[in-house]
């Protein structure tokens, strides 16, 4: 089985849960895929390229099923690219963990939205965007909104057996939301929890989780 890491909004495949997954999964031998979602530039970002990053690598391994790891916009990605996959016959994607999965954008809680809005972003084309991997602000580009609102995964029914996890104080993807989605899929397992978008405190539990649904239990 493949295993992949898709890294959320303005984070990378160093971010503490990318090097936590990849220590445990290695631990059993097992390598962890992690993309990296800021190249070739940050600015020109958009769901097609992640979507694109993701089919490249996944094509270039050989032949076997796939579990895909997503942490909010990377669990975005990976929603749409198992919907793609779910018959592959190289590549089917069998197994899905979202984390704080932002199934929805929910643009109107963008701080850097302010004070102009959706409209004011389009007028210049760009926005500054603060980079948590790089702990700096960066530019992103208008073609970002607009390319995200041609697809809907939080509207999408998957058959693959999944898990998610979603913290209860996470003030970057609404819980209701998540649960929303959850209650449509049915293969999903929710796991709700007492902590925030990062869910950096639950880490050990969600690891427990995978192991005992995903890999003891293919």
């Amino acid at each position: 089985m493949h295993t992949f890491y898709l890294h959320g909004f303005a984070s990378s495949p160093q971010s503490s849960k990318a090097l936590f997954f990849a220590e445990r999964f290695g631990a059993l031998g097992m390598a962890v895929h992690s993309p990296d979602f800021n190249q070739p530039d940050f600015s020109t970002l958009t769901v097609t390229r992640m979507l694109r990053q993701v089919d490249d690598e996944i094509a270039a391994l050989p032949p076997d099923e796939v579990m895909l790891i997503g942490s909010s916009l990377g669990a975005f990605v990976a929603v749409e690219a198992a919907a793609k996959y779910a018959n592959a016959a190289r590549h089917p994607v069998t197994r899905l963990v979202l984390l704080a999965p932002a199934v929805e954008l929910e643009w109107e809680s963008w701080s850097e939205l302010q004070p102009g809005g959706i409209e004011g972003w389009r007028r210049t084309g760009e926005i500054d965007i603060f980079h948590y991997a790089l702990q700096e602000n960066r530019r992103l580009k208008f073609a970002f909104y607009e390319d995200a609102n041609h697809y809907q995964p939080s509207s999408r029914v998957l058959s693959q057996r999944m898990v998610i996890f979603q913290g209860l104080q996470d003030h970057s993807v609404s819980p209701a939301l998540v649960q929303r989605f959850a209650a449509a899929q049915p293969h999903a397992t929710l796991y709700m929890l007492e902590d925030g978008h990062q869910l950096k405190n639950s880490l050990d539990f969600i690891w427990q989780r995978i192991s005992q649904s995903l890999i003891r239990n293919p």
